[in-house]
């Protein structure tokens, strides 16, 4: 009886299976045919809807079943054309001409088929660089890119460019900088042709301010398009943003690579003013005023070019260039009457000029606009004192020095420290020249002795930094309290033995080359009452402007070399040989008004005259 009963049994499982492996076939031969039409659309397919079209037809044929081999088959088809529609949407977000308007509802069509094509293949390494490039953009999941990456890397096996590549990727997503740079120098190494991460590690060491570990990365990046100028471009632009690590090293690199982009594409007024400007840096001024004349002729708007030439012109002096650079200036200003720069240059051009009323409206005006900035007020401060107006100097000053205290200096790291410092001392150095033009000698002495302890605190920070070029000492700052020190008719304020060492360093600062720093180190010796000294010293400052006013260079700096100048030595001699120290309180302000009182008088006479 037992036995009838398995006999019946396995009748049954028996006639099961034959029922489901029937079935079985039936739901294979369906699913195959699914997959012969899928085969068959992706030969066919010309458009995206096509290739959706494929992967509907990929999952129909697995979801009616399919053996082993077929199954593995639709499995790839569907992930490859996934992947396939994923590029050409992702074409329309990383296209050399910009993004398409609509580019995030690409991203985010894109991400959802690269994320069944992973499913369908975990092994689709290119499906995985996708989905973190794509991450990458603004808005996109860090997370999600940096485990696709992980995920592409842990595939990539021998494929050295798509190592590389996730390695590239994985750096650009890295904020850590030793990570970062580990990444793109690995990725470099895997494959030396990976130019977006040889030009990536560029920028990671133009962004550290390493121009010059830089370079070779930019250079290389221009050998592999080296006809296209405006990559040309854009490396000179980075390097000449380096501000001092500019140096004359990299600034010849850069002139090498301009002329390069000149010979490519001579009539580029940029490439021409780009050349203008590192001219004017190597002062090779005529040079520079060519190349920035060439940039104008190819471009009227080119208003960088016109800056170029102005400020050149400026810099090489004299009238008619003095001229010239005013009216480039005013070139810019009808373009742009509100150009800060070419208010600016106007200025200082007036200022050379010897025009002080202009110059101080135009730096009035700056300092109105930008009420923060150091150099308009030190400048307005600057020429109001050569304006005889040493009052509204001070003030200006006074002001300033409440603002740049050193209260909290040791809470700064070193270099901000000399920083601060020297922004102190460039105030109290001003400061320091107003009071002596009204007769305040005591309180003169007080800015310029400070100078020089301030100037001992820069030196103490340099030395332990070990600063490759510690700052050099003010040999004007010595030579004006050398000659205060010497010649106040203030009893208690004189000091003739500190003027002569202030004075004696002063002339050594400057090759024993300056005739009114000679001048002062002549009055320091008067007043110690070593008058042959003097007189010696005198001398030989007598001879410094008489060569200076033969040999074109009188003037060059406002007082060498000048017949004025040659009449206050002369006096100053004459007091010498008569054993006579020098003395001399000046307040221009009063001799101001008294010279406005005697022109009034003049004109009083001239009218009583009538």
């Amino acid at each position: 009886m037992r036995s009838n009963i398995w006999i019946q049994s396995s009748y049954i499982l028996l006639l099961m299976f034959v029922v489901l492996g029937g079935a079985n076939a039936v739901g294979q031969e369906k699913g195959k045919a699914d997959l012969d039409k899928a085969f068959e659309a992706k030969l066919e397919s010309k458009s995206t809807k096509d290739l959706d079209e494929v992967v509907k037809l990929c999952e129909s044929a697995i979801e009616k079943g399919l053996d082993k081999e077929d199954l593995i088959e639709a499995k790839q088809l569907a992930s490859s054309t996934l992947l396939e529609h994923a590029n050409q949407l992702g074409r329309r977000i990383f296209s050399q001409q910009g993004k398409d308007s609509r580019w995030r509802i690409y991203r985010s069509q894109a991400l959802k088929r690269l994320r069944d094509a992973v499913e369908y293949n975990p092994d689709l390494a290119e499906a995985y660089l996708m989905i973190a490039k794509l991450n990458g953009e603004p808005g996109g999941d860090e997370d999600e890119a940096i485990e696709a990456l992980d995920k592409a890397i842990e595939l990539a096996g021998d494929d050295k460019r798509q190592l590389s590549e996730a390695l590239y990727l994985r750096a650009n997503l890295n904020d850590d900088s030793d990570t970062k740079i580990d990444d793109l120098n690995q990725a470099i190494k895997i494959n030396p042709n990976n130019i977006k991460a040889v030009r990536q590690r560029a920028d990671y060491y133009l962004m550290r301010r390493e121009p010059k570990q830089a370079l070779d990365d930019l250079k290389k990046w221009l050998d592999s398009d080296p006809k296209n100028v405006e990559n040309h471009l854009k490396v000179v632009r980075d390097l000449m943003r380096m501000g001092a690590k500019f140096d004359k090293e990299l600034q010849g690199e850069a002139l090498d690579i301009i002329d390069t982009a000149i010979e490519l594409e001579p009539d580029l007024a940029m490439s021409h003013t780009f050349r203008a400007q590192l001219n004017k840096n190597n002062d090779k001024l005529d040079e520079a005023v060519k190349d920035a004349s060439r940039a104008i002729k190819l471009d009227r708007k080119n208003l960088g070019a016109f800056m170029i030439r102005a400020e050149v012109y400026s810099q090489q002096g004299g009238e008619e260039n003095l001229k010239a650079a005013l009216e480039d200036v005013e070139e810019v200003l009808q373009s742009i009457p509100n150009h800060l720069d070419a208010i600016e240059r106007r200025g200082i051009i007036y200022s050379q000029q010897n025009n002080l009323e202009y110059a101080i409206k135009d730096f009035k005006a700056l300092a109105q606009r930008d009420p923060e900035s150091l150099f308009y007020r030190n400048q307005l401060a600057v020429l109001y004192n050569a304006n005889n107006e040493p009052t509204r100097a001070v003030q200006i000053y006074r002001n300033l020095l409440a603002e740049f205290t050193l209260d909290d200096l040791d809470e700064k790291p070193p270099m901000e420290q000399v920083f601060m410092i020297r922004r102190r001392i460039s105030v109290l150095s001003g400061i320091g020249g107003a009071r002596l033009s009204t007769g305040a000698h005591e309180k003169a002495i007080a800015s310029y002795s400070e100078v020089l302890e301030l100037e001992d605190q820069i030196r103490e920070i340099e030395e332990a930094e070990e600063v490759d070029e510690p700052a050099k000492p003010d040999e004007g700052v010595r030579n004006n309290l050398a000659w205060v020190l010497a010649t106040t008719p203030k009893e208690k304020l004189r000091d003739g033995k500190r003027a002569v060492k202030l004075a004696t360093k002063a002339a050594e600062l400057t090759d024993y080359d300056q005739a009114y720093i000679l001048s002062t180190l002549a009055a320091a010796h008067a007043e110690t009452g070593d008058f042959d000294k003097a007189v010696e010293w005198m001398e030989k400052a007598l001879e410094v402007n008489k060569r200076k006013s033969k040999d074109g260079t009188a003037g060059t700096d406002g007082r060498e070399g000048t017949k004025e100048q040659l009449e206050s030595l002369t006096k100053e001699l004459e007091s010498y040989e008569k054993k006579e120290a020098w003395r001399e309180l000046q307040n221009v302000e009063e001799d101001k008004d008294e010279d406005e009182d005697e022109d009034h008088d003049d004109d009083k006479e001239k009218d009583d005259d009538k």
